[in-house]
Protein backbone atom coordinates (compact mmCIF):
# COMPACT_ATOMS: atom_id res chain seq x y z
CA UNK A 1 0.00 0.00 0.00
CA UNK A 2 1.21 3.13 -0.78
CA UNK A 3 0.15 6.50 1.32
CA UNK A 4 -0.35 10.25 0.46
CA UNK A 5 0.36 12.41 3.08
CA UNK A 6 -1.42 16.15 3.16
CA UNK A 7 0.18 18.59 4.82
CA UNK A 8 3.51 18.62 6.09
CA UNK A 9 3.17 21.43 9.23
CA UNK A 10 4.43 20.39 12.67
CA UNK A 11 2.93 17.25 13.25
CA UNK A 12 2.78 16.26 9.56
CA UNK A 13 6.94 16.21 9.27
CA UNK A 14 6.41 13.26 11.51
CA UNK A 15 3.78 11.19 9.93
CA UNK A 16 6.55 11.93 6.92
CA UNK A 17 9.10 10.58 8.68
CA UNK A 18 7.53 7.47 9.93
CA UNK A 19 5.78 6.45 6.61
CA UNK A 20 8.79 6.75 4.93
CA UNK A 21 10.85 4.55 7.02
CA UNK A 22 8.32 2.47 6.90
CA UNK A 23 8.22 2.32 3.16
CA UNK A 24 4.69 3.22 3.10
CA UNK A 25 5.02 7.27 1.52
CA UNK A 26 4.06 7.48 -2.28
CA UNK A 27 3.30 11.15 -2.24
CA UNK A 28 3.06 14.35 -0.19
CA UNK A 29 0.41 17.02 -0.76
CA UNK A 30 1.44 20.70 0.29
CA UNK A 31 1.52 23.53 -1.33
CA UNK A 32 4.55 25.50 0.51
CA UNK A 33 7.73 26.02 -2.39
CA UNK A 34 9.86 25.57 1.02
CA UNK A 35 7.97 22.61 2.21
CA UNK A 36 8.07 21.36 -0.83
CA UNK A 37 12.12 21.79 -1.43
CA UNK A 38 12.69 20.31 1.83
CA UNK A 39 11.09 17.21 1.16
CA UNK A 40 12.51 16.84 -2.29
CA UNK A 41 16.25 16.38 -0.58
CA UNK A 42 15.07 14.31 2.54
CA UNK A 43 12.89 11.84 0.62
CA UNK A 44 14.03 10.96 -2.96
CA UNK A 45 11.70 9.47 -4.94
CA UNK A 46 8.28 10.79 -3.05
CA UNK A 47 6.27 12.55 -5.40
CA UNK A 48 5.16 15.93 -4.53
CA UNK A 49 2.23 18.04 -5.29
CA UNK A 50 0.59 21.52 -4.45
CA UNK A 51 -3.08 20.07 -5.18
CA UNK A 52 -5.17 17.61 -3.42
CA UNK A 53 -6.88 16.71 -6.31
CA UNK A 54 -3.54 15.98 -8.49
CA UNK A 55 -2.34 13.90 -5.43
CA UNK A 56 -5.16 11.85 -5.60
CA UNK A 57 -4.62 10.78 -8.80
CA UNK A 58 -1.30 9.81 -8.52
CA UNK A 59 -1.21 5.92 -9.60
CA UNK A 60 -1.21 3.47 -6.54
CA UNK A 61 -2.01 6.12 -3.93
CA UNK A 62 -4.58 3.82 -1.27
CA UNK A 63 -4.47 5.60 1.86
CA UNK A 64 -4.24 9.18 2.66
CA UNK A 65 -3.05 10.52 5.97
CA UNK A 66 -4.78 14.11 6.92
CA UNK A 67 -2.14 16.28 8.85
CA UNK A 68 -3.80 20.18 7.91
CA UNK A 69 -5.20 22.41 10.26
CA UNK A 70 -8.84 21.32 11.66
CA UNK A 71 -10.76 23.77 9.95
CA UNK A 72 -10.10 21.85 6.42
CA UNK A 73 -10.39 18.03 7.94
CA UNK A 74 -14.16 18.14 6.87
CA UNK A 75 -13.77 18.55 3.42
CA UNK A 76 -10.12 17.36 2.53
CA UNK A 77 -11.86 13.70 3.93
CA UNK A 78 -14.28 14.02 1.71
CA UNK A 79 -12.54 14.24 -0.99
CA UNK A 80 -10.40 11.57 -0.05
CA UNK A 81 -13.10 9.20 0.44
CA UNK A 82 -14.58 10.85 -2.19
CA UNK A 83 -11.42 9.39 -4.43
CA UNK A 84 -12.30 6.01 -3.00
CA UNK A 85 -9.23 5.97 -0.51
CA UNK A 86 -8.80 4.83 3.12
CA UNK A 87 -8.12 7.76 5.43
CA UNK A 88 -6.84 8.47 8.62
CA UNK A 89 -7.52 12.04 9.91
CA UNK A 90 -5.32 13.87 12.86
CA UNK A 91 -7.22 14.98 15.79
CA UNK A 92 -9.77 15.69 16.50
CA UNK A 93 -11.52 14.49 13.38
CA UNK A 94 -13.98 17.83 12.49
CA UNK A 95 -14.90 20.75 14.49
CA UNK A 96 -18.72 19.60 15.12
CA UNK A 97 -20.30 16.16 15.63
CA UNK A 98 -22.64 16.95 12.53
CA UNK A 99 -19.29 17.42 10.13
CA UNK A 100 -17.58 14.17 11.89
CA UNK A 101 -21.24 12.36 11.08
CA UNK A 102 -20.80 13.14 7.86
CA UNK A 103 -17.50 11.67 7.00
CA UNK A 104 -18.29 8.88 9.27
CA UNK A 105 -21.38 8.04 6.95
CA UNK A 106 -19.44 8.53 3.68
CA UNK A 107 -16.69 6.10 4.59
CA UNK A 108 -19.84 3.55 5.21
CA UNK A 109 -21.14 4.13 1.82
CA UNK A 110 -17.84 4.28 0.11
CA UNK A 111 -16.36 1.08 2.26
CA UNK A 112 -13.49 2.68 3.42
CA UNK A 113 -11.94 2.68 6.92
CA UNK A 114 -11.62 5.58 8.35
CA UNK A 115 -9.31 6.79 11.29
CA UNK A 116 -8.69 9.11 13.46
CA UNK A 117 -4.72 10.32 15.01
CA UNK A 118 -6.08 9.15 18.19
CA UNK A 119 -2.26 7.93 18.96
CA UNK A 120 -2.66 7.19 22.55
CA UNK A 121 -5.21 4.28 21.80
CA UNK A 122 -2.46 2.80 20.56
CA UNK A 123 0.14 2.98 23.26
CA UNK A 124 1.55 -0.32 24.43
CA UNK A 125 1.17 0.42 28.68
CA UNK A 126 -2.22 1.91 28.07
CA UNK A 127 -2.94 -1.35 26.21
CA UNK A 128 -1.04 -2.98 28.88
CA UNK A 129 -3.55 -1.45 31.45
CA UNK A 130 -6.15 -2.00 29.39
CA UNK A 131 -5.89 -5.94 29.47
CA UNK A 132 -5.33 -5.45 33.51
CA UNK A 133 -8.31 -4.10 34.23
CA UNK A 134 -10.52 -6.68 31.89
CA UNK A 135 -8.73 -9.42 34.23
CA UNK A 136 -9.70 -7.79 37.42
CA UNK A 137 -6.83 -7.19 38.31
CA UNK A 138 -8.18 -3.84 39.45
CA UNK A 139 -10.63 -5.17 41.24
CA UNK A 140 -14.32 -3.07 40.35
CA UNK A 141 -13.32 0.24 38.22
CA UNK A 142 -14.39 3.39 40.23
CA UNK A 143 -12.96 5.78 38.72
CA UNK A 144 -10.46 7.15 35.59
CA UNK A 145 -9.20 10.52 36.05
CA UNK A 146 -6.59 12.45 33.29
CA UNK A 147 -4.39 15.23 33.85
CA UNK A 148 -2.82 16.88 31.26
CA UNK A 149 -0.95 20.56 31.80
CA UNK A 150 2.31 22.36 31.65
CA UNK A 151 3.57 25.57 31.11
CA UNK A 152 5.16 26.07 27.01
CA UNK A 153 3.52 26.27 23.77
CA UNK A 154 -0.37 27.45 23.64
CA UNK A 155 -2.61 27.94 20.86
CA UNK A 156 -4.19 31.13 19.28
CA UNK A 157 -6.83 29.37 17.13
CA UNK A 158 -8.06 27.03 19.87
CA UNK A 159 -8.93 26.73 23.30
CA UNK A 160 -6.87 24.04 25.93
CA UNK A 161 -9.66 21.90 25.69
CA UNK A 162 -9.86 21.37 21.79
CA UNK A 163 -6.23 21.10 21.80
CA UNK A 164 -5.67 18.96 24.77
CA UNK A 165 -8.52 17.04 25.67
CA UNK A 166 -8.65 14.72 22.33
CA UNK A 167 -6.01 12.54 23.98
CA UNK A 168 -7.84 12.02 27.67
CA UNK A 169 -11.40 11.38 25.83
CA UNK A 170 -9.61 8.39 23.83
CA UNK A 171 -8.18 6.84 26.75
CA UNK A 172 -11.66 7.29 28.59
CA UNK A 173 -12.94 5.39 25.60
CA UNK A 174 -10.26 2.52 25.75
CA UNK A 175 -10.50 2.09 29.53
CA UNK A 176 -13.88 2.57 30.36
CA UNK A 177 -15.51 0.58 27.60
CA UNK A 178 -18.99 1.48 28.49
CA UNK A 179 -21.02 5.05 27.70
CA UNK A 180 -20.25 7.83 29.79
CA UNK A 181 -22.19 11.17 29.80
CA UNK A 182 -21.01 15.12 30.97
CA UNK A 183 -21.71 15.59 34.74
CA UNK A 184 -20.13 18.99 35.09
CA UNK A 185 -17.27 21.11 33.03
CA UNK A 186 -16.07 24.32 34.40
CA UNK A 187 -12.97 27.01 33.42
CA UNK A 188 -10.53 29.24 33.97
CA UNK A 189 -9.45 32.22 31.62
CA UNK A 190 -5.87 33.05 33.27
CA UNK A 191 -4.46 35.03 30.18
CA UNK A 192 -8.16 37.18 29.52
CA UNK A 193 -8.74 35.64 25.75
CA UNK A 194 -12.20 35.60 24.97
CA UNK A 195 -13.24 32.05 24.20
CA UNK A 196 -9.53 31.02 24.62
CA UNK A 197 -9.45 29.03 27.90
CA UNK A 198 -6.50 28.05 29.40
CA UNK A 199 -7.58 25.85 32.04
CA UNK A 200 -11.02 23.54 32.09
CA UNK A 201 -12.33 20.56 34.40
CA UNK A 202 -15.00 18.02 33.37
CA UNK A 203 -16.47 15.14 34.75
CA UNK A 204 -18.58 12.00 33.78
CA UNK A 205 -20.35 9.09 34.67
CA UNK A 206 -21.04 5.82 33.12
CA UNK A 207 -24.80 3.82 33.68
CA UNK A 208 -22.84 1.51 36.60
CA UNK A 209 -21.50 4.65 38.59
CA UNK A 210 -18.00 4.55 36.95
CA UNK A 211 -16.25 8.08 37.14
CA UNK A 212 -14.35 9.86 34.62
CA UNK A 213 -12.32 13.19 34.72
CA UNK A 214 -10.45 15.55 32.32
CA UNK A 215 -8.24 17.89 33.89
CA UNK A 216 -5.89 19.98 31.52
CA UNK A 217 -4.22 23.52 31.76
CA UNK A 218 -1.79 25.18 29.42
CA UNK A 219 -1.25 27.30 33.12
CA UNK A 220 0.90 24.82 35.38
CA UNK A 221 3.99 24.80 36.69
CA UNK A 222 4.65 20.95 36.66
CA UNK A 223 4.19 18.95 33.58
CA UNK A 224 2.01 15.83 34.40
CA UNK A 225 0.59 13.50 31.47
CA UNK A 226 -1.28 11.17 33.83
CA UNK A 227 -3.98 8.48 33.76
CA UNK A 228 -5.32 7.10 36.89
CA UNK A 229 -7.68 3.93 37.26
CA UNK A 230 -8.79 3.04 40.87
CA UNK A 231 -10.08 0.06 41.59
CA UNK A 232 -11.65 -1.70 44.47
CA UNK A 233 -8.44 -4.09 44.48
CA UNK A 234 -5.72 -1.77 43.29
CA UNK A 235 -4.63 1.91 41.62
CA UNK A 236 -2.83 1.98 38.60
CA UNK A 237 -0.77 5.16 37.16
CA UNK A 238 0.21 5.72 34.33
CA UNK A 239 2.42 8.75 33.69
CA UNK A 240 3.43 9.62 30.40
CA UNK A 241 6.94 12.05 30.90
CA UNK A 242 8.79 9.17 32.99
CA UNK A 243 10.95 6.56 31.13
CA UNK A 244 8.83 3.48 29.46
CA UNK A 245 10.00 1.28 32.52
CA UNK A 246 8.40 3.39 35.16
CA UNK A 247 5.15 4.70 33.04
CA UNK A 248 2.90 2.27 34.49
CA UNK A 249 2.74 1.48 37.97
CA UNK A 250 0.58 -0.64 40.47
CA UNK A 251 -0.09 0.61 44.10
CA UNK A 252 -1.89 -2.10 46.20
CA UNK A 253 -3.99 -0.20 49.29
CA UNK A 254 -6.57 -0.61 51.82
CA UNK A 255 -9.64 0.87 53.46
CA UNK A 256 -9.17 1.35 57.11
CA UNK A 257 -13.14 0.87 58.42
CA UNK A 258 -14.62 1.40 61.89
CA UNK A 259 -18.03 0.38 61.78
CA UNK A 260 -19.54 1.67 59.12
CA UNK A 261 -17.50 4.40 58.72
CA UNK A 262 -13.96 4.64 56.32
CA UNK A 263 -11.31 6.01 59.05
CA UNK A 264 -8.32 6.19 56.43
CA UNK A 265 -7.25 4.70 53.71
CA UNK A 266 -3.40 2.68 53.44
CA UNK A 267 -1.06 2.65 50.66
CA UNK A 268 0.44 -0.63 50.33
CA UNK A 269 2.88 -1.71 47.39
CA UNK A 270 3.88 -0.02 44.48
CA UNK A 271 5.03 -2.18 41.85
CA UNK A 272 6.27 -1.17 38.24
CA UNK A 273 4.30 -2.91 35.39
CA UNK A 274 6.27 -4.32 32.15
CA UNK A 275 4.68 -4.17 28.73
CA UNK A 276 6.15 -4.38 25.51
CA UNK A 277 7.73 -1.45 23.88
CA UNK A 278 8.39 -2.75 20.23
CA UNK A 279 8.28 0.68 18.45
CA UNK A 280 8.18 3.90 18.61
CA UNK A 281 4.40 5.20 19.03
CA UNK A 282 3.46 7.37 15.81
CA UNK A 283 4.67 3.88 13.82
CA UNK A 284 2.55 1.66 16.00
CA UNK A 285 -0.39 3.63 14.82
CA UNK A 286 0.48 3.81 11.58
CA UNK A 287 1.24 0.01 11.06
CA UNK A 288 -2.36 -0.65 13.01
CA UNK A 289 -4.04 1.99 10.03
CA UNK A 290 -2.56 0.15 7.12
CA UNK A 291 -3.29 -3.15 8.55
CA UNK A 292 -6.66 -2.02 9.08
CA UNK A 293 -6.83 -0.65 5.14
CA UNK A 294 -5.96 -3.86 4.21
CA UNK A 295 -7.80 -6.30 6.44
CA UNK A 296 -10.64 -4.17 6.93
CA UNK A 297 -10.34 -5.36 10.51
CA UNK A 298 -11.10 -3.06 13.13
CA UNK A 299 -9.36 0.07 15.02
CA UNK A 300 -9.86 1.51 18.57
CA UNK A 301 -9.54 4.88 16.79
CA UNK A 302 -11.54 4.62 14.09
CA UNK A 303 -14.25 7.35 12.61
CA UNK A 304 -16.90 6.06 15.19
CA UNK A 305 -14.41 7.20 18.05
CA UNK A 306 -13.59 10.21 16.27
CA UNK A 307 -17.28 11.28 16.44
CA UNK A 308 -17.70 10.38 19.78
CA UNK A 309 -14.61 12.10 20.49
CA UNK A 310 -16.04 15.28 19.22
CA UNK A 311 -19.56 14.92 21.00
CA UNK A 312 -17.90 15.15 24.11
CA UNK A 313 -15.49 18.24 23.14
CA UNK A 314 -18.64 19.98 21.36
CA UNK A 315 -20.78 19.09 24.43
CA UNK A 316 -18.31 20.35 27.45
CA UNK A 317 -17.79 23.48 24.83
CA UNK A 318 -21.64 24.55 25.39
CA UNK A 319 -21.43 23.56 28.85
CA UNK A 320 -18.65 26.42 29.33
CA UNK A 321 -20.41 28.95 27.07
CA UNK A 322 -23.51 28.02 28.94
CA UNK A 323 -25.49 26.72 25.55
CA UNK A 324 -25.84 23.25 26.52
CA UNK A 325 -29.67 21.90 28.45
CA UNK A 326 -28.61 18.26 28.03
CA UNK A 327 -26.10 16.29 28.98
CA UNK A 328 -24.21 14.67 25.60
CA UNK A 329 -23.72 11.10 25.13
CA UNK A 330 -20.95 9.20 23.89
CA UNK A 331 -20.20 5.03 23.31
CA UNK A 332 -16.87 3.65 23.73
CA UNK A 333 -16.99 0.89 21.13
CA UNK A 334 -14.02 -1.37 21.62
Amino acid sequence: MTTLLVGCGYWGKNWAKTLYRLGELGAVCDPRPEIQATLKEQYPGVALFGELSDALAHPGIESVVVATPVTTHLEVGRQCLLADKSVLVEKPLTLSAEESQTLVDLAKVQGKTLAVGHILMHHPALLKLQSLIREGVLGDILSVQCTRVNLGKIRNEENVWWSLAPHDLSILSLLLEEPYELVSADKINVLGRPGLEDTVHAQFITPTGRHGRIDVSWYHPTKRHETIVIGTKKIAIFEDTLPPEQKLTLVDYELVQSGDQVESIQRGEQAYVAYEMPDELLALEAKAFIEACRSKGPLPNDGENGLHVVRMLEGVQQKLDGQLTEAPKTLALH
